[in-house]
């Protein structure tokens, strides 16, 4: 899409958004940012060795981020006083420093997840207005490193995004689930995804 520049004008752009719920805007012409974008540090303990960690990522900080809050036990949530207490208490039992929390052989949280942020539909365009359309979703999972050498023969993997994942010819399978209560509702507060709207001239 062409954004808009500020001055009448507009630039050729290339808009990239992420599972992690990151927009990036770059120039199409040569890859430079037109939304600015900063290197930031990451979490580097709690993963494995023969997983290199860098020591920072790249955020997008020029452009809104769209569902990827930190969690916090306060935001755990429930259908029932008894439900939210055993999210509480898990969330609590588990691994998680925001959103490049290292995977390894401790139990941890992934958020977003699998699923998002903005996942497969891309986003949409209103031109006559400089509008930008995302969806994302909001869908943490547990998440957990198996050293193929625990991981029983002849066992049935999962479906893809929930169960074991042999991940053969690697050190380790992944095995995931959905944060979820036993009522199977997500653990964190509500929404589970939202639409949003944002203006590309004032990228707000």
């Amino acid at each position: 899409y062409d954004v808009p520049d500020g001055k009448g004008g507009t630039v050729p752009a290339l808009i990239q958004v992420t599972k992690r719920g990151q927009i990036f805007m770059f120039d199409r012409r040569d890859g430079t940012p037109i939304a600015e974008v900063k290197e930031m540090p990451v979490p580097q303990d709690g993963g494995v060795p023969e997983d290199p960690l860098s020591p920072t990522q790249p955020y997008s900080v020029g452009m809104p981020a769209i569902g990827n809050e930190p969690l916090s036990e306060v935001r755990m949530w429930g259908a029932t006083p008894y439900d939210q207490l055993y999210c509480r208490i898990q969330f609590r039992k588990l691994r998680y420093e925001g959103e490049f929390t290292p995977r390894g052989t401790a139990t941890s949280l992934q958020f977003p997840g699998f699923y998002g942020g903005m996942n497969w539909g891309s986003v949409s365009v209103d031109a006559a207005n400089d509008l930008m359309i995302v969806n994302d979703i909001r869908m943490p999972q547990i998440v957990k490193l198996v050293p193929q050498d625990e991981v029983k023969s002849g066992g049935v993997p999962g479906d893809g995004h929930t169960g074991l994942a042999t991940q053969l010819g690697t050190p380790y399978a992944a095995w995931k689930i959905g944060f979820n209560s036993p009522l199977a509702v997500p653990c964190h507060e509500p929404p589970y995804g939202t639409i949003t709207a944002i203006d590309l001239k004032s990228r707000q």
